[in-house]
């Protein structure tokens, strides 16, 4: 089993080892496991791994390589849209090819189970990013209003004992955004103080005793926390007997400004319930759209949203953190200044009752011309690089070994095969390349399908721009050069930043390291 995240597929183009994911192996070390000559996993400190063919310990056996992954499961589906869409989709055509079995020579492709929350023309989606066909589980209920998970008929809106939300719209003309927020944080924060002094259990109150505040923008967050840590505990004085005391630690902050290894921490601090007076559980939280995916803290019941989100997928995303267990509210705040905040607040009623239906189709286009330029050449090398054997209508093509070498120190001199794409580009394994993304291309929906033979010939071009190059720079070009401890020096088939600014040759600039790096960096040389 392998977790990871689509953002990883670019490192297939950098990394040898990963070929070992997909059954590529030829060696079995007893210590270490299976693993590809010349890209073992580990080794000496005074003898990099990449230098040796073999790892320096324990016995080292021939193997043949065994299966292709065939089940891939892909979580939050709907979050796969847009420019990552469309990377993770060109990238897919690469991991389709690696992942395939053969069976008497027959191509078995893996399987795809996904999982989608917030999705209209799925299917287009599913068709665009793994040229599947969509099969929808569980199948819908019997009637409109019943599914396999969820019924959508009539409740009270204060009836609490089932999970749901209860949204509220706020708007202020006139009163700016600061006193709206000290006001609305101060009474949503109070009242379950005064609820508990009154005598109301503590089980009810727990689900409704931690805010959390959802933002669109990190600005927006920030002056909320210096709201919360001053006028907000000065609001509370004025509004109660005894007002709520908030601790040097709140608001808990969920943001990209918040470290990885902290969170955690701070996700299990959030589902400490409320026992009583001296046990209290967090105050408040301020979040942004990092709250809308993976924070599942089953006992939150309480949100308010600043500003209408960008789209209503990841409003649902977002409102959808709580009230999973007893009924939640969620107070949405629209600024009267900005158009879409008010448009929402007046149509707030209808739109909420029929929220699901104002999803935004997804957008992915993998093989658009942008895409192309900036993704084919990487996925063509990690083609080579990873696979065995690929499809063709004769019988499967076996990859040749040169391309599976890992680039190594000999001598203190690098040694790469990449160089032999001057004389391999008419080879049976380099050229069915085109020819198979050109077919992945032709499985695109009809608005999203490129022209017949285009993908094919972009990919001729790219394979040619590393032909050109191999055969000006000889045995000097290598994949990749790292350029984080030294300048770049060499040629390289997967081009960055340095190697541009250095003028040292590149095939294919910018190569990124991972898909989040949709747009290349700019880089700015100034002159005295």
């Amino acid at each position: 089993m392998v977790v990871a995240t689509v953002d990883k597929f670019a490192r297939l183009a950098f990394e040898p080892r990963a070929g070992a994911l997909f059954g590529n192996v030829n060696r079995l070390n007893e210590h270490l496991g299976y693993y590809r000559a010349w890209a073992p996993p580990t080794g000496p400190a005074s003898l990099p791994a990449r230098s040796r063919e073999d790892p320096p310990s324990g016995a080292n056996v021939p193997v043949h390589g065994f299966r292709q992954p065939d089940l891939i499961l892909q979580d939050e589906l709907h979050l796969i849209e847009g420019p990552l869409g469309s990377m993770v989709g060109i990238y897919e055509a690469g991991i389709d090819l690696l992942a395939t079995s053969y069976d008497n020579g027959v191509p078995v492709r893996p399987k795809y189970i996904a999982s989608t929350a917030t999705v209209r023309q799925a299917e287009e989606q599913v068709r665009s990013l793994f040229a599947r066909n969509l099969d929808v589980f569980p199948p819908p209920g019997l009637r409109a209003e019943e599914s396999f998970f969820s019924s959508t008929g009539r409740s009270h809106p204060l009836d609490c004992r089932e999970p749901g939300r209860l949204y509220v719209g706020v708007i202020a003309p006139g009163r700016g955004a600061q006193t709206p927020i000290i006001r609305i944080w101060s009474r949503l924060l109070q009242t379950p103080v005064d609820r508990l002094a009154a005598g109301i259990a503590v089980s009810d109150l727990d689900p409704f005793w931690t805010l959390v505040g959802y933002f669109n923008a990190i600005r927006e967050l920030a002056g909320a926390v210096a709201l919360t840590r001053q006028d907000i505990i000065q609001r509370l004085g004025s509004i109660a007997d005894a007002p709520r005391e908030l601790t040097e630690h709140d608001p808990m902050e969920l943001s990209s400004r918040a470290s990885s290894l902290d969170l955690p921490g701070m996700l299990e601090e959030l589902s400490t319930p409320l026992v009583g007076p001296g046990r209290e559980p967090v105050n408040a939280v301020v979040a942004t759209s990092m709250f809308g995916t993976g924070v599942d803290v089953a006992r939150l019941s309480l949100m308010v949203v600043h500003g209408q989100p960008k789209t209503t997928s990841s409003y649902i995303q977002a409102t959808g953190r709580v009230g999973r267990t007893v009924g939640g509210v969620v107070v949405t705040f629209y600024r009267s200044a900005r158009p879409r905040d008010l448009s929402h607040y007046e149509y707030f009623t209808g739109y909420h009752t029929t929220l699901y239906r104002h999803v935004e189709p997804v957008t992915v286009n993998p093989f658009a011309p942008r895409a192309r330029d900036r993704a084919l050449g990487p996925v063509i090398v990690s083609v080579l690089r990873q696979a065995a054997r690929l499809p063709a209508p004769d019988g499967p093509v076996p990859v040749g070994e040169r391309w599976r070498v890992q680039q190594r120190l000999t001598g203190g001199n690098w040694f790469c095969r990449a160089g032999e794409m001057s004389t391999a580009r008419n080879d049976p394994d380099v050229g069915i390349v085109p020819d198979l993304l050109e077919n992945r291309a032709s499985q695109q929906p009809v608005p999203r399908r490129p022209a017949r033979s285009e993908t094919a010939d972009h990919a001729r071009s790219e394979l040619e721009l590393w032909q050109q190059l191999a055969a000006q720079e000889n045995g000097r070009l290598l994949f990749y050069e790292p350029t984080v401890t030294r300048q770049a020096s060499r040629p390289v088939v997967l081009g960055d930043l340095a190697h541009l600014v250095a003028r040292t040759g590149q095939a294919y600039e910018n190569a990124p390291n991972s898909l989040r790096e949709v747009e290349a960096t700019i880089s700015v040389e100034g002159r005295s």
